[in-house]
């Protein structure tokens, strides 16, 4: 039986994605499913004659078997499970992964390491109330790509942080031992795929699109478990798990990328992610073995 998915994206991640799509567009064929490319702006969803409806350029259709969301809308994940239509990623992974402050809260407690995180907002920053000394790193709870994210030094700084933020809700954490390098571990279900070492020497930020250097990086036993903590609390798709590193060189959690970019996993090996990805979704749908 022939399957028939979307692939979403918005506007803008798709344009600078085209390459992408075509890959996930090709592989699809090769494996015999249908998969279209759709932009979100082209769907309408909510309530219509007391059901639960999606409609396309305005019409009402027939859902597809399933939908790869390659955009962050919660809402709109949980109105497809809802109408039992499975979304990669589901509507758990894109609620708790995309807020920086609720993944740290969901993952607390699980004998995870990670950096001390305060939750607060903008406004809290110039009121003197700081829950932790300078310097510090100011972060949006819903930031992507090295974006939103701010080293504060003093107060002087901290005034001008405070304007410069586009988001009004925020976590604050002291600095990681070893600014400027982290390490992102791509996961597919409950398997760990790949990782690979980012570090950038001009900026405590190490995003490769902001510059950073990328190389392929081998998980030692400890830090393998350290992961595995973190896959066992979530029914993942294909994500991004991001590390910083103390001042023993020991992973610390920094976050879950659930839209999660594969740029560098490309250039540091020979990994077909999306192959592996849509074969894992005909696992999941229950043609062929079980998903892993």
């Amino acid at each position: 039986m022939r399957t028939k998915g979307w692939l979403i994206y918005e506007a803008e991640h798709a344009k600078k994605n085209q390459a992408f799509i075509q890959w996930f567009l090709d592989e699809a064929k090769e494996l015999e499913m249908e998969l279209d490319f759709i932009l979100q702006s082209r769907i309408s969803f909510g309530v219509q004659l007391n059901e639960l409806v999606i409609m396309l350029d305005e019409e009402t259709i027939a859902p597809p078997d399933f939908v790869i969301m390659r955009n962050i809308d919660p809402l709109f994940n949980e109105q497809l499970e809802r109408m039992n239509i499975p979304c990669f990623n589901s509507h758990h992974v894109s609620v708790i992964c995309n807020d920086k402050a609720k993944t740290h809260q969901y993952l607390a407690g699980k004998g995870i390491p990670m950096l001390d995180t305060y939750f607060t907002s903008a406004e809290e920053l110039l009121t003197g109330n700081l829950p932790l000394p300078f310097p510090f790193i100011v972060k949006a709870r819903t930031g992507r790509g090295g974006g939103d994210v701010f080293m504060v030094e003093g107060l002087e700084q901290l005034e001008a942080v405070h304007t410069q933020l586009s988001a009004r809700s925020i976590i604050l954490q002291p600095l990681a031992g070893s600014p400027g390098k982290d390490l992102r571990v791509y996961v597919l279900g409950r398997n760990i795929v790949g990782a690979v070492l980012r570090s950038n020497s001009k900026s405590f930020k190490a995003n490769f699109t902001l510059g950073g250097q990328a190389e392929a990086y081998t998980l030692n036993e400890a830090e393998r478990t350290v992961v595995n903590k973190i896959i066992h609390q979530f029914d993942f798709g294909l994500v991004g798990i991001d590390f910083l590193f103390d001042e023993n060189g020991r992973l610390l959690f920094n976050e879950i990328e659930d839209v999660v970019g594969c740029r560098t996993l490309c250039l540091t090996s020979d990994i077909n992610i999306v192959r592996m990805y849509l074969e894992f979704i005909l696992q999941k749908l229950g043609y062929g073995g079980e998903p892993t």
